[in-house]
């Protein structure tokens, strides 16, 4: 070797010693950030972190022996292990490394391990597949290891933040995700660390080896048969046979445990079957005409509703006209037609207060109430969980509220995350049950003008408008919401001089400008919806955005503290907080306002799984149960309806989901319903919970939605709901709009009409 040579080799060996302290010294760094963050951990993980980050450094740095033959069983091994171990890394990211063969293992009358050998034939053609693609093991296990790394970190953030996996159509969401990134705590813990050091050593070894595909007339053609039996076997898993034989977990509503059970891949990819949304069981725009005329026939009429007490008899006497109800017969007569049969005794008889359509058409908008809701970001009532005890009441005035006036539970279809679902379901008066599981409907189903509680009002003469103290862009707010039929949506930068508690506005401040916009609105009656967002997530403590925010109530009984806890009471402050902000808002309304007015506010989702996982240990909460009632008090929100009205408190009403509620309110309102809202109104009387995870019917029974095609009680009137949803959202060339944008009474239409124009006149 001459001095060039040696030269050569010295700079070589020095750049690899460089990349090998920088490599040790990021992973030294992550070691320590885990012990801060879990510190209540087994006492070897740390000091097994340390010596990890050192040989890693060390792996980089060394070489191989210059031998061929250990050179081709080198490469030989690692091709044929890498994707294994890929495979248990990657579910080790989110149980562990000692649980992920029994995890797996979903059901013991199956093979061992059957669905190990389902994803190990994915993990070995994509890792083939990179490997055709780049003509190198080296280059292809590398970039695949480094792929599956990224995917399951990714995983598990999303999961720790919004309490549910990633999804295919999560791609949709990549502009929401950037806005609130930065508000995430990204903590390390041990488990992922652990993963993550096995990924490192793999791409490390990967990285030595040699062998080459470099023949394009070979590798193109190995390529596509690689690509093309994915494509296969990744069709053949949206098969129920396919399914069943494999073993696969098919519950939707536990999603982190079907994930767990059937692998991160093979769980990913086999939603892309939910990704089309399927036609209702006889769905037709007949049928949906069909169901209108049962709906005008039958329907229960409402006139504007007096109440001359607070002691509910008004509400009394207008709910006994709704018993006779019966959905289910309604329904029956929009069965496929294999399966229609008409039964003696089953037909519908809505029976309604008496009015008839010339009482009704004498409806006065210059007495209808204004209306305001408020949906709070991530607030909740984790009570719902189990008996906890805290240093001090965290929502004193908001159960306050709910003793005095109607409130309870609302049962939502997402937890941690995906805000504009619940917002979305509580707007429209559609369910997510009929939805692909973890679909996001702004982004996906959204492209023109849709009838919801917005427009309609707006046609009833209402001003409209949207407020929400964050980014318009989140959840295409600034582009859907003109769709929904807001007059006027306006976001953070309406907002200035806020107070804000983090990083966010304040509660206090968002409900101010609810007053501001009040105090504003002149003669016409408005409409204002406003989502806020002082209690989104993240919750750990971050002296970098925290501006002097820290905890204010404590746990009690906590047998530890860590971030994780420090982070629960953290989260429940912010509820205090709310709770205060809301009784400044109420007060004010009840000291300075006589002008008809309701105010609705509930909660979106409960906050992210780290901070619930706290008061799941605190109260013995089974955290892997798959018992539905046990798992719907995780997807339980709070909500309560103040009004200057004389209304008093609705005994009847404690849990429904949020579907119902604007319905609900309507009814609450006195105001004309479109038949839409009138078929609502109804089927919450059959079936008061319909979800994603669940369905509830009157008996209080929860249901798994597998078990639909079996209820005879109920299926019908589910069906004909399933096919209204239809055509709202996904027939929109077809949609019968007089079913969801119009009173039920076409007189009141008219009515309304002129008296809108009476009220232009007169405010011009």
């Amino acid at each position: 070797m001459n001095q060039q040579q040696k030269a050569g080799t010295g700079r070589l060996k020095k750049g690899v010693l460089i990349r090998a302290v920088i490599l040790t010294g990021v992973f030294l760094i992550l070691s320590f950030m885990a012990h801060g963050a879990e510190q209540r951990s087994e006492s070897w993980y740390f000091p097994v972190s340390i010596l990890l980050s050192l040989l890693l450094g060390l792996f980089l740095y060394a070489g191989l022996p210059k031998s061929r033959l250990f050179q081709i069983i080198y490469d030989l091994s690692l091709a044929v292990s890498v994707p294994f171990v890929a495979f248990v890394l990657v579910q080790s990211y989110d149980t562990g490394f000692w649980h992920v063969g029994a995890a797996l293992s979903y059901e013991t009358a199956q093979p061992p391990y059957k669905m190990i050998y389902l994803n190990l034939i994915f993990y070995y053609l994509i890792f083939l597949a990179f490997t055709f693609l780049l003509g190198s093991f080296s280059w292809g296990y590398s970039a695949a290891s480094g792929v599956f790394m990224a995917l399951s970190i990714i995983n598990f953030y999303v999961v720790k933040f919004r309490g549910s996996p990633i999804v295919p159509w999560d791609i949709l969401s990549l502009r929401t995700a950037g806005n609130v990134a930065s508000n995430y705590d990204y903590v390390i813990y041990w488990h992922m660390l652990f993963s993550t050091f096995g990924f490192a050593f793999v791409m490390l070894g990967t990285g030595k080896m040699k062998s080459r595909i470099r023949l394009k007339r070979v590798r193109f053609p190995l390529l596509a048969a690689a690509v093309l039996s994915l494509i296969l076997l990744t069709n053949s898993i949206q098969n129920e046979d396919v399914k069943t034989f494999w073993g696969m977990d098919t519950t939707l509503f536990t999603p982190n445990v079907r994930y767990r059970k059937n692998g991160l891949l093979v769980a990913y990819l086999a939603n892309l079957n939910l990704i089309h949304i399927n036609k209702p069981d006889g769905y037709s725009v007949s049928k949906v005409k069909e169901i209108e005329g049962e709906i005008k026939e039958t329907e229960t009429e409402y006139d504007q509703i007096d109440y001359p007490d607070k002691n509910g008899s008004a509400r009394e006497e207008d709910d006994a006209a709704l018993q006779g109800t019966n959905l289910t017969a309604l329904a029956a007569d929009v069965q496929p037609a294999e399966s229609q049969t008409e039964t003696e005794g089953q037909q519908a008889s809505f029976t309604g207060d008496g009015k008839s359509s010339a009482e009704k058409s004498d409806f006065d908008l210059s007495q209808a109430p204004n209306i305001i809701v408020i949906m709070n970001e991530a607030f909740s009532d984790l009570s719902v969980i189990g008996n906890f005890e805290t240093s001090e009441d965290y929502m004193p005035f908001f159960h306050s509220m709910m003793d005095r006036y109607t409130g309870g539970h609302l049962m939502v279809s997402v937890k941690g995350g995906n805000t504009a679902n619940t917002e979305y379901e509580f707007l429209s008066g559609d369910s997510m049950a009929f939805l692909p599981q973890g679909s996001v409907v702004y982004q996906q189903y959204i492209s023109s003008k849709i009838p919801t509680l917005a427009s309609y009002l707006g046609s009833l003469g209402y001003s409209t408008e949207g407020l929400h103290p964050y980014l318009g862009s989140g959840w295409d707010r600034e582009r859907v919401y003109p769709l929904l039929g807001f007059d006027e949506f306006k976001d953070v930068d309406y907002f200035t001089g806020a107070k804000t508690i983090r990083k966010f506005v304040s509660d206090e401040s968002a409900f101010d400008k609810i007053i501001e916009e009040f105090q504003n609105k002149g003669s016409q009656k408005k409409f204002i919806f406003e989502v806020t967002m002082q209690n989104h997530s993240g919750y750990m403590a971050n002296p970098a955005t925290d501006n002097g925010f820290t905890q204010e109530l404590t746990l009690t009984g906590l047998p530890y503290e860590n971030a994780n806890t420090i982070a629960a009471e953290r989260y429940l402050t912010l509820i205090k907080k709310s709770d205060e902000a809301y009784e400044k808002l109420i007060t004010w309304f009840e000291q300075n306002v006589t002008e008809p007015t309701i105010i609705v506010t509930f909660g979106d989702h409960e906050p992210s799984d780290y901070v619930t996982d706290v008061i799941d240990g605190l109260t013995g909460y089974d955290s892997n149960t798959t018992d539905l009632k046990e798992v719907q008090k995780h997807y339980q929100v709070p909500f309560f309806i103040w009004n200057n009205l004389g209304i008093g408190k609705d005994q009847s009403v404690n849990l429904m989901s949020v579907n119902y509620l604007a319905a609900y309110i309507m009814k609450e309102a006195g105001l004309p319903m479109t038949d839409y809202q009138q078929f609502l109104t109804q089927l919450q009387k059959q079936v008061p919970v319909i979800c994603a995870n669940t369905y509830i019917d009157a008996d209080g029974n929860y249901h798994d939605w597998k078990d639909l095609s079996s209820d005879t009680q109920n299926k019908d009137a589910v069906n004909a709901y399933n096919i209204l949803a239809y055509n709202h959202l996904v027939d929109v060339r077809h949609r019968v709009d007089q079913l969801f944008a119009e009173p039920a009474d076409t007189q009141i239409l008219s009515s309304l009409q002129e008296q809108t124009e009476l009220l232009k006149e007169a405010a011009g």
